[in-house]
């Protein structure tokens, strides 16, 4: 097993307790998870070099875990302008069993987070299918001065709530994350933003919910 698939395994009881999984209206109705699988994953950037990152999918589809273990932006007196942002963009085949689509309704980071006065970060994913157009966006800010380990969740309103296809076929998710740090009004400062904070491993965590297509 990939030694960063093997941590993100043994860390996932962690961030169960820590964020809460999403409770659909009926439990018993939901589809067989044993057809619930990621079947492959895509990913490119320069937040994600080959080999960085690894992904799973909670044995009851209620989300999907990215763990990366490269992926920091940062700024400094002298530091390269590619450094104050990182991107990663990831795309995921998902099969699930037809007459059901899922949505990915919140995101979670689990990171730390250092900037001097002045200095602003931002950490932003968008997240489309590739059969539709629409798409959803969430992000978070924070200003200088702060260092802190974080935990963040954002959470779209249901109307916001972009769907799979129902035909069975292997979905295509596509994930665009990116990390930003700002030093604009404090050139003298520094800061660094990171989705790392235990072990060595960046995780982002992305809560589905399914629902049956003629409901």
């Amino acid at each position: 097993m990939h030694a960063l698939t093997a941590r993100l395994f043994a860390l996932t009881a962690i961030f169960l307790s820590a964020v809460a999984s999403p409770v659909p209206a009926d439990p018993a109705d939901h589809p067989d998870w044993s057809k619930v699988y990621i079947k492959g994953v895509n990913y490119a950037g320069s937040g994600c070099p080959a080999g960085t990152i690894a992904s799973t999918l909670a044995a009851d589809g209620s989300f999907i875990n990215v763990a990366f273990d490269s992926y920091t932006a940062q700024v400094f007196p002298g530091s390269k302008p590619g450094e104050a942002r990182k991107n990663c963009q990831l795309t995921f085949q998902l099969q699930y069993p037809p007459g059901w689509a899922v949505t990915v309704f919140e995101t979670s980071y689990f990171g730390f987070i250092n900037l001097d006065k002045g200095i602003t970060a931002r950490q932003q994913s968008t997240y489309r299918w590739a059969s539709s157009s629409p798409t959803a966006t969430f992000y978070s800010t924070w200003q200088g001065a702060i260092s802190k380990d974080y935990t963040f969740t954002d959470k779209l309103e249901q109307a916001s709530y972009v769907w799979s296809s129902c035909n069975g076929l292997p979905g295509t998710l596509v994930v665009n994350t990116q990390i930003q740090v700002d030093n604009s009004k404090n050139k003298k400062g520094s800061g660094l933003i990171t989705t790392d904070s235990v072990e060595g491993v960046v995780i982002q965590k992305y809560g589905c919910v399914w629902k049956r297509c003629n409901k």
